[in-house]
């Protein structure tokens, strides 16, 4: 009887000190930064190739928020325009349609020479690349 008893108070203390370890390590959830729009359906990409670049992929991300809040029409790949010096931000597809190879939808700034530098996202403002 007295070895059950002694099982018994092991099991209990071995529980007890899960819970009790389970409690003191829990970390409360933090919700992440918002847009100027709702975010649901953005991502946030962070490929190995664009580490130290996170502001000019969070720019992108904004101006693509902007464009969509405005009713843009992603589906030509148009431009979105200067997300930064020397940097702009494109719409494409994934993979690449002929419409993304069409001057008036690629942007002035970086085909002129005036940007040396894009985001490309897809319509659904993932990223694809950034050179």
């Amino acid at each position: 009887m007295i070895k059950v008893r002694t099982i018994l108070v092991i099991i209990i203390t071995l529980i007890l000190a899960i819970i009790a370890y389970l409690f003191a390590s829990h970390k409360p959830a933090v919700a992440p930064d918002k847009l100027s729009t709702d975010q649901s359906a953005l991502p946030s990409p962070t490929p190995a190739d664009f580490r130290g670049k996170e502001e000019i992929l969070k720019n992108a991300l904004n101006l693509y928020a902007q464009k969509k809040q405005e009713r843009i029409d992603f589906s030509n790949g148009p431009c979105l325009g200067e997300i930064a010096p020397d940097w702009v931000a494109d719409i494409a597809h994934n993979p690449r349609q002929a419409v993304d190879d069409k001057p008036e939808n690629q942007c002035a700034d970086f085909r002129e020479g005036r940007a040396h530098h894009f985001v490309e996202l897809d319509p659904n403002g993932n990223l694809i690349t950034a050179n």
